[in-house]
């Protein structure tokens, strides 16, 4: 059975929090204003914050000396925050921006769901990695 400690859990629960953050303050400051005029520097700037993502977590796992084999249970938990964070966002999208544009509301949550499926593939790579070595 795979498990992380209540340390670990608290400190990539408060990382991903962090994660969230950053995801979401990048793209209330630049969002309407830079990033939607075109979509190379839209796309160009959500793999930029994914991979602002993945190297948070990669920082927690070091900090907490993680192993492998703990990286997915690790990154759904570091996952949790910004999933949680970006639901009530796009609930309540039109009242924290109400002069942005409806269409901002998909490309927020694309945004968004790159960053957690690079955090994906990596702990999911990671994970069947270290699987493939213990055989």
């Amino acid at each position: 059975m795979v498990v992380v400690s209540k340390e670990d859990g608290l400190t990539f629960g408060l990382a991903g929090v962090l994660a969230f953050l950053v995801s979401t303050g990048w793209y209330a400051a630049f969002g309407t204003g830079l990033l939607e005029k075109a979509f190379w520097f839209y796309a160009m700037n959500a793999f930029l914050v994914g991979g602002v993502v993945v190297f948070l977590f990669h920082v927690a796992s070091r900090v907490r000396r993680l192993q492998r084999r703990n990286r997915l249970l690790a990154a759904a938990i570091f996952a949790a925050p910004g999933l949680i964070g970006a639901g009530i966002m796009l609930a309540l999208f039109r009242d924290i921006f109400p002069t942005w544009d409806p269409v901002s509301l998909g490309r927020y949550a694309a945004f968004i769901l790159v960053g957690d499926a690079l955090l994906a593939s990596v702990a999911l790579d990671r994970t069947r990695r270290a699987a493939s070595r213990a055989r």
